[in-house]
């Protein structure tokens, strides 16, 4: 099964849909909409260009347009060029082409650098020189290696920019790769984990956070803003570095998605699409994008020039799959920004023609932005269409066409010279050494200072810096950033900053919880803990602070003390409470956890059944299994309680009771007594039962997952047969719903954590059951899944969606997330199989099949 989009996805109709004739560049202007302060006019077109994908100016006013000619293929020879065009006659249009170089692989990158041009050719980046003033490169010499080739050619390293620091930032395009530079090859390699960076002096290069797909940019404070196909704005709030100062501080988090998704897909968090507005008649390949961004690339935050002045500061983004261009208003929101649409109800450019493939935008020397268009037919890259569509699709028509755009105010503005790049830290680092000074910017009326005033404080080991912490973390609790911005910086200081911030917080706000409940987190020894809260009240307050500190550390320590038994006793008397806070109850339904199956399980229970939000639901249920795993599989599993629960507490329960590897008992007589299908085990959860240490557990889960597997091959035929049944597609959809919901999202119904299905009637009914039936053959990389075993025995399998120095996060099937310290982890390692689990096709019967396929397929 085939991914979300990358960078320039495209619609799936692209491929098959009769699409009209390409437009002359006069008609494709024609078949422009553009906002109402806006005036759109042609740079360049084919033959001077051909299949532009990024372009840059130099300081003599040429434009170096990378060529990928040979996309979405690899040819041989290679196809990609660096074009520089010029205008000889100053009538604002380029008249003359000259091919800089040629012969590359998959030229996607272009930065004027000094006297040479700075290429990004995966596996290189090159800088060209022309030495001799004939508009040719003669010099090719190569800076880095080994950027990864090896996965499809639209995911490559690409977007070299300037930072404000100096160094030059490449987006790694999601192949990632391990990088050496050939003129020092004394350096250790770098594996690359994200986005990179490199001093252009000297050739050192490092890893920074975020991991962009196609392009990235920098506002007039050097913040840094990437993109991801169906994300277009998000702002790299902070350096990992920064986290790293607390080893004991559980946050993997470098990077916010800005924009509003109003666009109800019912994926993880509810509304997850970036809605468009487009006019074209392309159509994405997955229902899951419909109405929002599918293939968001070209992030350029506009810093002032041409266009009027409302643009100044905005987020601009390219769409090609929707033939547009969008433009976000940044707002501040915290430490970072929200990003809501410029203009109501449109685009700030889009095309009726479906050829339109805008990839890439600039600023020019004039104050203009510049529009790199590949005007394409088919943009979709074939490993992201299935195999009986790709047989079928054109993608070639258009290689040597293309167009460059330039657009501007209606209204002519004054352009005025960008000016240098502001810096946030400098005045704040200076002063972080006056303690009143400090302490006053504390409550700066700006979340932004009082963020970046909180890290530098981090590094400042005076005493006064505790206090002036504490103060910011209770004025911005509620701000994630903040928090962490705060966390990072007490390592070694907690029992101080826990005294200094205690009587600043009433201990009730959904912020303030988790904020204590991340300083618990940070402790290692009760006594220390104890001593630095006094004589603290049982509350959630108090509670949040030891739920942290249990959830890192031992329970044993403090549960029979006298505090702690009344902190439990007030739990168990306001989980199950509805007038009792949210946020309050998850607190008291994680320390239940610590107490007897007698004495909590009851009042977990009806917490349960009042049929709470997902977070209380999980921690009801992990609370359960945690008292005793074994009654707990008695409860939950109980008969008919499988089929009554939805995706995402099937998850909840498997996960929480699969987690308990000593109480696997209840579980599997679950199965056995057919209160829990077989096929609700991923492949990695089945794996750790047939291979446990304990004998009868293996033997009974032998008899559980293997019966009726069979030959696979076998299976694929008997499976098929299926095919000539007259099938009732609407029973097919309660067989979706059952069996693959927990993972997979179709016709506005399950989640997202593997492959939207829509695309899937783009594919025959055989290639289907082969997918069905051979979930591990094709695994697309996006797709590639993790397992992760933590010392204390949990065990969690999904996709690692964030990692740091410090800690990784895991998706998990029906979209639950887990954040491990990599401390706390005994093993983490891709598995070569698929989240997928083998057999469901012996969980169905033939006539089950023939429906699940009917409905997958579109048929009514």
């Amino acid at each position: 099964m085939n991914p979300v989009n990358p960078v320039l996805l495209l619609a799936a109709s692209a491929a098959l849909a009769a699409t009209p004739s390409p437009l002359s560049p006069d008609d494709a202007l024609k078949s422009f909409e553009v906002a109402d302060d806006l005036r759109v006019e042609l740079f360049a077109a084919e033959p001077l260009v051909g299949s532009p994908c990024a372009i840059a100016f130099d300081a003599k006013g040429r434009m170096f347009v990378a060529e990928n000619r040979g996309y979405p293929r690899m040819d041989n020879p290679p196809l990609g060029v660096i074009a520089m065009i010029e205008d000889t006659n100053g009538d604002g249009r380029m008249d003359k082409r000259t091919v800089f170089a040629d012969g590359l692989t998959y030229p996607n990158g272009v930065m004027p650098w000094k006297d040479g041009l700075l290429v990004t050719s995966a596996p290189d980046v090159i800088l060209m020189r022309d030495t001799n003033g004939d508009g040719v490169a003669d010099e090719k010499r190569v800076l880095f290696t080994g950027f990864d080739t090896a996965k499809s050619t639209q995911l490559r390293v690409n977007a070299p920019r300037l930072g404000p620091d100096g160094w030059i930032y490449l987006a790694a395009g999601l192949s990632l790769g391990t990088i050496k530079c050939p003129e020092h090859p004394e350096r250790p390699e770098l594996k690359m984990t994200g986005d990179v960076r490199f001093h252009p002096d000297t050739l050192e290069i490092e890893t920074v956070d975020g991991k962009s797909q196609f392009g990235q940019s920098f506002d007039d404070f050097g913040r840094r803003f990437i993109c991801m196909n169906r994300l277009p704005v998000q702002h790299v709030v902070l350096s990992s570095k920064w986290l790293g100062r607390n080893p004991n501080f559980a946050f993997s988090e470098t990077v916010q998605d800005c924009n509003e998704r109003l666009v109800k897909t019912a994926m993880k968090g509810g509304g997850d699409g970036v809605q468009l507005f487009p006019i074209s008649s392309n159509i994405t390949t997955a229902d899951s994008h419909f109405g929002s961004f599918s293939a968001a690339c070209g992030i350029f935050i506009w810093r002032g020039g041409a266009l009027p002045e409302r643009y100044d500061g905005s987020a601009i983004s390219c769409d090609p799959t929707a033939n547009l261009i969008h433009a976000d208003r940044l707002e501040p929101r915290g430490a970072t920004f929200n990003a809501v649409p410029l203009l109501k109800g449109r685009e700030l450019l889009a095309s009726r023609d479906d050829w339109f493939r805008p990839v890439f935008v600039e600023r020019g020397p004039d104050g203009a932005l510049y529009v790199a268009d590949m005007y394409r037919k088919v943009i979709e890259h074939p490993d992201y269409l299935p195999e009986e569509v790709r047989k079928h699709a054109d993608f070639e028509s258009g290689r040597n066409m293309g167009r460059i755009w330039r657009i501007t105010a209606k209204t002519p503005r004054t352009v005025k010279p960008l000016a240098p790049f502001k810096d946030e830290f400098a005045p704040l680092q200076a002063a972080a050494k006056d303690t009143a000074l400090a302490a006053k910017l504390a409550n700066d009326p700006s979340a932004r200072v009082r963020f970046c005033l909180a890290l530098v404080l981090g590094d400042v080991k005076d005493d006064s810096a505790i206090a002036t912490l504490a103060q910011i973390a209770a004025r911005d609790a509620g701000d994630k950033w903040a928090r962490a911005a705060v966390l990072s910086g007490i390592g070694g200081r907690e029992p101080q900053f826990l005294r200094a911030v205690w009587p600043k917080l009433a201990g009730t706000s959904e912020g303030e919880l988790e904020l204590l409940g991340s300083l618990g987190r940070c402790f290692r020894d009760a006594a220390v803990l104890s001593e630095a809260m006094g004589a603290a009240e049982p509350g959630a307050a108090a509670g949040a602070i030891w739920s942290g500190f249990i959830e890192r550390n031992s329970a044993k320590t403090v549960k029979d003390t006298p505090a702690f038994k009344k902190l439990l006793e007030l739990s168990a008397q306001q989980v199950a409470q509805a007038t009792v806070p949210a946020a309050q109850r998850l607190i008291f339904a994680r320390l239940l956890a610590t107490g007897t199956w007698d004495s909590a399980a009851k009042s977990l229970q009806a917490a349960l059944a009042a049929n709470p939000d997902e977070a209380l639901r999980t921690a009801l249920v992990r609370s359960l299994a945690t008292l005793d795993a074994n009654r707990a599989a008695e409860v939950l599993l109980a008969e008919g309680k499988w089929t009554t629960y939805s995706p995402g507490v099937r998850e909840t329960v498997l996960a929480a009771l699969v987690g308990r590897p000593t109480q696997l008992e209840g579980l599997l007589a679950a199965v056995e007594a057919n209160r829990l299908p077989a096929s609700a085990f991923t492949t990695q959860r089945r794996t750790t039962l047939l291979k446990h240490k304990d004998a009868a557990i293996r033997e009974r889960a032998e008899k559980l997952f293997n019966a009726g597997l069979g030959d696979r091959a076998a299976a694929l035929e008997r499976a098929k047969q299926a095919l000539t049944l007259t099938a009732k597609p609407a029973h097919g959809r309660e067989i979706f719903r059952q069996l693959c919901a927990t993972c997979h999202r179709l016709d506005r119904e399950g989640v997202n954590v593997g492959p939207d299905l829509f695309d899937m009637r783009r594919q025959t009914k055989d290639i289907i059951v082969f997918h069905l039936v051979m979930p591990d053959a094709e695994i697309a990389p996006a797709f590639a899944f993790y397992s992760c075993e933590a010392k204390d025995g949990r065990a969690f399998a999904g996709l690692l969606v964030s990692e740091t120095p410090t800690s990784v996060t895991i998706r998990m099937p029906g979209g639950l997330e887990e954040t491990v310290l990599r401390n706390d982890i005994k093993t983490l390692a891709a598995m070569p199989g698929s989240l997928m689990p083998p057999g469901l096709d012996a969980a169905m019967q033939p006539q089950d099949i023939a429906d699940l396929v009917a409905y997958l397929k579109g048929e009514q």
